[in-house]
């Protein structure tokens, strides 16, 4: 029985973190992590892919790789506000409040989210309850 050889990957790193989202989005988070990392591979300086590495680790409780991969999105695209989100309710679990604070705060004056609006209203409440209020 002839083999068939692929020399190239055929798919683009789009292509592939497309597939890591239907993988995610089905539960399958190792296939996500395997796709999401060929998109890396195919495209370095690409912040989505990173992004999406860092929510799987986040779902895996893996919260090191998971800021790890926040960071280097940012890096890649300093607007990356999801990220930045995402990250600052990481240091918040860690109980660094004041960098949660700065990035949470940084990223609604970047770009207006509701979302945003209940990671800071976290991090202050998690800074009350802190401060023994």
């Amino acid at each position: 029985m002839p083999k068939i050889i692929i020399l190239e990957d055929p798919l683009s790193a789009e292509e592939h973190n497309d597939l890591g989202v239907a993988y995610e989005k089905k539960g399958m988070l190792d296939l996500a992590e395997k796709e999401y990392k060929r998109a890396v591979k195919k495209k370095k300086n690409w912040d989505i892919s990173y992004f999406n590495l860092g929510n799987i680790y986040f779902k895996k409780k893996d919260y090191k790789k998971a800021k790890e991969y926040y960071k280097k999105a940012i890096k890649i695209n300093p607007k990356n506000t999801d990220a930045m989100n995402n990250l600052a309710y990481l240091y918040s679990l860690e109980g660094k409040y004041s960098k949660a604070l700065r990035l949470i705060k940084r990223a609604i004056s970047i770009r207006f989210k509701t979302e945003y609006l209940d990671t800071l209203k976290e991090i202050e409440e998690k800074i009350y309850k802190s401060e023994g209020y």
